[in-house]
C-alpha cells in the first residue's frame, strides 16, 4: 500500500500541492494570468501589491517574499501580483551551455499562480527591454499594467540597465510616484542565503536531499521517451529513457529515487542519471533512465517529468553482471518499499 508521505511527496513533486502560510486567505481557484503587452490598460489590475523577479525554482526564500506582499496587500485591501519575466532573462544573455533552469519557463509560470496572489503579471523579456532604465521599467513597464502602491523585493535586488536600479534607488523613485518599496532580507539556511545559483550547484553535486528541502520539494525535469540500449528489459527491469527537453540543471551523476509523471499518474522509479559505468562509452553522452514500478504499456514518444527524492548511489563500473542485476534490484526494491509500487493520481 502507498503511504500517504509517499502521495504528499509526489503531488508536491510536480506542484499538484503547494503549502500557502495559514494566515494567506487563497482565492478560488489559480491566480489570473496578465501578459503585459503596450497600451496596456492599468485599470485593468487597479491599485497593488507587487513583487519582482525571476522567481526560478520558486524556492523557500522567493515564498517568504510571496508572504509579505500578501499580507500587505491584504492589509490595505487591494490586489496582489507576482510579476516575473518571459523568458528568464539569462536565457537573453546566457549561451544554452551556460544555463541550468530549475524550472521551464512554463512550468515557473503555472507554478507562481497556486501562492495565492490574485494576479500573476508576466513580462516578456527582450533585449530591447533591457535596455530600460530602472525608472523607464516602473513607470513604461510595471504602471502598464497596475497602479503599484508598494513593491516588495528581495534586498539584494536589482533593476534596469546595467543593473543600476538598487532598493535604495528604487525607494526614492517609489517615493516620488506614490508609491512604498520594500527590500526584504535574503532568507538563510544554515550559514548561506537561499538562492537559486546555490540550489543549482547542490543538484549538480548531488545533494538533492539539500537542494530539495531548499525548493520544499522535489526537484523535476521534463523530457520525453525514446528508444535506449535495452539492456534493461534484457536483464529484467525495463526502463525508459528520457530525452531532456529543456538546458534543465541535472543532479549529479548517480542513481535516485523518485516519480516518473505519466499523465497525470506519478509512479515510483528507480533513475539513472549519466552512462552507466559498466555500458559507458566516448560518445554516451548525457543519460537519464528510468525503470518505473507498476506501469505497464508503452512510453516511447511519451511526454513525462522525472522527479529526484533521494540520492541512492553514485554511478559505478560492475565487475560482473550478476553484481549489477543484484545492486539493481536492491535500489528498485528501496524504491518499492519507501515510494510503493503502484502509481498515485496527481
Amino acid at each position: 500500500m502507498t503511504s500517504a508521505h509517499a502521495v504528499e511527496l509526489a503531488r508536491k513533486a510536480f506542484l499538484s500541492e503547494v503549502a500557502i502560510p495559514a494566515t494567506t486567505p487563497v482565492p478560488k481557484g489559480l491566480s489570473e494570468v496578465v501578459r503585459v503587452m503596450p497600451g496596456m490598460d492599468p485599470s485593468g489590475i487597479g491599485e497593488a501589491v507587487c513583487c519582482i523577479g525571476a522567481f526560478d525554482g520558486v524556492h523557500r526564500g522567493h515564498r517568504f517574499l510571496f508572504s509579505q506582499m500578501l499580507a500587505d496587500a491584504r492589509a490595505r485591501g487591494v490586489s496582489s501580483a507576482i510579476v516575473t519575466f518571459d523568458p528568464d532573462p539569462d536565457e537573453l544573455f546566457k549561451p544554452v551551455a551556460a544555463q541550468r533552469k530549475i524550472l521551464s519557463n512554463e512550468d515557473r509560470v503555472q507554478f507562481l499562480r497556486r501562492f495565492g496572489a490574485t494576479h500573476v503579471v508576466v513580462i516578456p523579456f527582450t533585449r530591447e527591454l533591457s535596455t530600460h532604465t530602472a525608472a523607464s521599467f516602473m513607470d513604461d513597464v510595471i504602471a502598464s499594467a497596475m497602479r503599484p502602491v508598494a513593491v516588495h523585493v528581495g534586498s539584494d535586488f536589482r533593476l534596469g540597465f546595467g543593473n543600476e536600479g538598487s532598493v535604495s534607488s528604487l525607494a526614492e523613485l517609489g517615493s516620488a510616484r506614490g508609491y512604498e518599496v520594500h527590500g526584504h532580507e535574503l532568507r538563510y539556511a544554515g550559514d548561506e542565503p537561499v538562492r537559486a545559483t546555490r540550489i543549482r550547484d547542490l543538484l549538480q553535486a548531488g545533494a538533492i536531499d539539500d537542494a530539495n528541502d531548499l525548493l520544499c520539494r522535489p526537484h523535476f525535469v521534463r523530457g520525453t521517451v525514446g528508444r535506449g540500449r535495452h539492456q534493461g528489459t534484457e536483464f529484467g527491469f525495463p526502463t525508459a529513457n528520457v530525452r531532456v527537453t529543456e538546458p534543465y540543471v541535472m543532479p549529479a551523476e548517480g542513481v535516485y529515487a523518485g516519480f516518473v509523471d505519466v499523465h497525470g499518474v506519478a509512479y515510483p522509479a528507480a533513475i539513472n542519471v549519466g552512462a552507466p559505468r559498466s555500458f559507458a562509452s566516448d560518445d554516451a553522452g548525457r543519460f537519464l533512465e528510468a525503470n518505473l514500478i507498476g506501469y505497464e504499456g508503452d512510453l516511447y514518444d511519451q511526454a513525462v517529468r522525472v522527479a529526484f527524492t533521494r540520492r541512492l548511489r553514485p554511478q559505478r563500473k560492475f565487475e560482473t553482471l550478476e553484481e549489477l542485476i543484484a545492486v539493481v534490484e536492491r535500489n528498485i526494491a528501496w524504491v518499492r518499499d519507501n515510494l510503493g509500487a503502484e502509481g498515485i493520481a496527481l
